[in-house]
């Protein structure tokens, strides 16, 4: 466990475990690196896995100024750069999808495979789904011991079996101000990056709830798959979108370990 200074002074938190081909694994907004406590134990067996948590959550600089998704891609290549890794595959999710798409844009020569889930676009069902949000922490506060948490984790339709869990997950990694400069900076639009990446990629889909695959909040995987003709796609049977790692890491971990397999020599 360690933190890289960046240039702007801020300090993100990173930890590598495990050994074996790179692999980094670039979480969501709000729980942060601890969205792979479930698949860690499986993973680090047969990868060296760089887990790290964006600017604005979990044990990096929560300061909301300087948090945007280029400074994302940014600190994720200066990570890389700190450990001596000049090329990884990367497994990501939800905002942290964005972050892989803009990296394996600009980077082209040091992503090998990609594997995304729970991808969204900003359409405006999910800006009224942020503003409920940010009305949620307004109100009820975020990391003080609210129930904000609790409504967030209903509002994204956490299963009844995790609920807990993830409304802690919520409480520790976030701050109020730096949530919402957080989900100010996912409103963007990487369309232009798609053309620019040379990296398979595969899509985990679930199947159930306000994530699963047939949901407006699902829309960038949809659009993602139209805008890549040859993106792979994989649905673990009765999930939820970006909870299947929580409830079926294994079948997950068995997705993953399968793709990166077949693309090895990239590395």
């Amino acid at each position: 466990m360690a933190y890289a200074t960046m240039e702007d002074g801020k300090k993100i938190w990173y930890e590598v475990v495990g050994d074996g081909p790179p692999v980094a694994l670039i979480g969501g907004s709000s729980i942060a690196h601890r969205q792979w406590d479930f698949m860690v134990p499986i993973l680090r067996d047969h990868y060296r896995l760089i887990l790290f948590d964006q600017r604005g959550a979990g044990k990096s600089d929560r300061d909301p100024v300087g948090v945007s998704a280029e400074r994302w891609v940014e600190d994720l290549r200066v990570i890389l750069d700190g450990i001596g890794i000049e090329k990884c595959h990367i497994l990501s999710t939800s905002n942290g999808s964005l972050v892989a798409i803009r990296f394996a844009a600009k980077y082209p020569q040091r992503t090998a495979a990609v594997v995304h889930y729970g991808i969204y676009k900003f359409t405006d069902q999910y800006r009224k789904m942020s503003k409920v949000g940010a009305a949620i922490v307004n109100e009820f506060g975020i990391g003080n011991g609210s129930l904000g948490a609790y409504f967030l984790t209903r509002m994204f339709g956490t299963p009844a079996l995790i609920e807990d869990w993830v409304a802690k997950r919520f409480e520790e990694n976030l701050s109020p101000e730096a949530w919402m400069a957080m989900h100010a900076a996912l409103d963007v639009d990487f369309t232009a990056e798609l053309d620019k990446i040379g990296a398979p990629q595969l899509i985990l889909l679930g199947e159930t709830g306000p994530l699963g695959q047939s949901s407006d909040y699902a829309s960038g995987t949809h659009f993602l798959q139209k805008a890549c003709p040859g993106i792979e796609t994989i649905t673990i049977p009765g999930t939820n979108g970006t909870f299947h790692v929580f409830t079926r890491p294994f079948e997950c971990a068995q997705a993953v370990m399968g793709f990166f397999a077949k693309h090895a020599a990239l590395l």
